[in-house]
């Protein structure tokens, strides 16, 4: 299935998306397929890399400071790919684009046909543990997609490849285990201070890098085993690889 299809993305949606192992190429991925057909605002309540022109397909960019540019943008009526954020911040030789608040998204989304969101950050880690006030999900989302990335079973449980280990290891009941189970994901999904804390509206479960044999059947056991458990809340499942563009829905 095509990635709009898979995570039935529609005019007027208002998507965040939170977790680890694919969030950014994920919403531009999507913005680069949408901005035939829609203008599309992709945005963060946090903190994302200013993406590089050369990767990442936009039509315009800009901060709040720039209003004639900000106004000019807001106006128009041109499908496309509109990346807004408060301001340009440094970080370690890399710039970042500090995000919106929920004020300013109250105000400008109506703008736009389809506004993307990222909630969370990870430090560009596969795998994290979440503080009380994260994710940051807009109050208006219609959809939740929460990443994971299937790859990270087998990884050793250490602060180089989980962002907020302490928290991380306190939502999968960690037990002295050395590498990242299956079960462990399956906690990061279904615990209530885990990777769809704060979320709004439906709640997809997005398994990305299932790019071969041994991660397409991890993707199905840990689909499985989600869905026979009765907490599960989640609304769909799509399994697939960002970077290979295929996507399978599993409801």
């Amino acid at each position: 299935m095509s990635l709009i299809k898979s995570f039935n993305i529609k005019n007027k949606d208002i998507i965040t998306i939170v977790g680890a192992g694919g969030k950014t190429s994920l919403m531009f991925s999507a913005s680069s397929f949408l901005k035939k057909d829609y203008k599309v605002l992709v945005t963060t309540t946090t903190n994302i890399y200013v993406p590089d022109p050369k990767v990442v397909k936009f039509d315009d960019m800009c901060i709040l400071d720039n209003k004639n540019k900000l106004e000019s943008i807001l106006k128009n009526d041109k499908k496309g790919v509109y990346i807004i954020g408060s301001k340009i911040i440094n970080n370690s030789n890399k710039e970042k684009l500090k995000g919106l608040s929920f004020e300013i998204l109250d105000k400008i989304a109506p703008y736009f046909d389809i506004v993307l969101i990222e909630g969370d950050g990870s430090k560009e880690k596969p795998l994290k543990g979440w503080n009380d006030n994260e994710p940051v999900v807009y109050n208006k989302t219609i959809k939740t997609i929460g990443v994971v990335d299937i790859t990270s079973v087998g990884l050793e449980i250490n602060k180089d490849n989980i962002h907020r280990l302490d928290k991380f290891k306190s939502i999968i009941n960690y037990e002295k285990a050395e590498k990242v189970k299956l079960e462990h994901l399956k906690n990061i999904v279904l615990n209530e201070n885990g990777l769809f804390k704060l979320s709004k509206g439906e709640k997809i479960l997005f398994i990305n890098k299932a790019e071969n044999i041994k991660t397409k059947e991890n993707s199905f056991q840990l689909v499985r085993e989600i869905k026979s458990d009765n907490l599960s809340y989640i609304n769909s499942f799509v399994y697939g690889s960002i970077h290979n563009n295929k996507f399978l829905r599993y409801d």
